[in-house]
């Protein structure tokens, strides 16, 4: 099933960008520590420590899954992800911080970068079966983002600061960033925005993320492989 059958229809439209997210960074171990543990590992090995358990790499992985089975979640907050993050709104930006435990974000600030240079996270619009409408749609949006700009221009011309000027930027604009968060954050994260009423473009974040977890450390996400589900938008 494609979960995106109107992808085509957004290329080429008015500085049209799609979601990515890459992995910048997860905790390795000091070279002291090399032979000890992995980043998937770290969790299951710093939980050795409460009742000084004799273990290697694979006792700490099964660690890992009693732990995650058990809700014992202190070790987890030991892992921490790094990512940068592109192709998401202002729209969902809002949405997103409102989860501040264990995270951090760095995100571009039209304060300091000329918003005349935005680009546009335009919608799936996927629950709707008629192409032409979506095509309709689509045109609207791109309207309101060419007039964004031009309307950013004039004001700065007439004097206006970047950020009053920003203000008439429809919430669709591309707001890139960099984040970080430990693994029981973003369990949590994914709790909430891998179900199937998030809302539809956070959803779509949520999936980029887990797929790129679950290739660096399956154990400590395994079990949320059916909220994930599989499609288009995983890959």
């Amino acid at each position: 099933m494609n979960n995106d059958p109107w992808k085509h229809l957004r290329k080429g439209l008015f500085r049209s960008v799609e979601p990515e997210v890459e992995l910048m960074a997860c905790m390795k171990p000091e070279p002291k520590f090399e032979k000890e543990f992995t980043p998937e590992s770290l969790p299951g090995y710093v939980a050795r420590w409460s009742h000084e358990a004799p273990s290697d790499y694979a006792g700490d992985i099964k660690r890992n899954r009693i732990m995650r089975e058990k809700k014992h979640t202190t070790p987890a907050e030991f892992l921490s992800f790094v990512f940068q993050v592109y192709g998401i709104t202002k729209s969902l930006q809002n949405q997103w911080v409102r989860q501040r435990i264990g995270v951090a974000w760095v995100y571009r600030s039209t304060r300091f970068v000329s918003a005349d240079q935005n680009e546009f996270v335009y919608c799936t619009y996927d629950y709707i079966n008629d192409a032409r409408k979506v095509e309709q749609l689509l045109a609207i949006d791109e309207r309101h983002a060419k007039q964004a700009i031009e309307d950013y221009q004039e004001k700065r011309k007439l004097g206006a600061t970047k950020q009053d000027s920003r203000k008439i930027m429809p919430v669709f604009w591309n707001t890139p960033c960099c984040f970080k968060a430990n693994v029981q954050s973003l369990r949590h994260f994914f709790t909430l925005r891998l179900e199937k009423d998030a809302e539809w473009e956070i959803r779509r974040l949520a999936r980029l993320f887990f797929s790129i977890v679950m290739e660096k450390a399956p154990s400590l996400f395994e079990d949320m492989v059916d909220l994930a589900g599989t499609g288009e938008l995983i890959k």
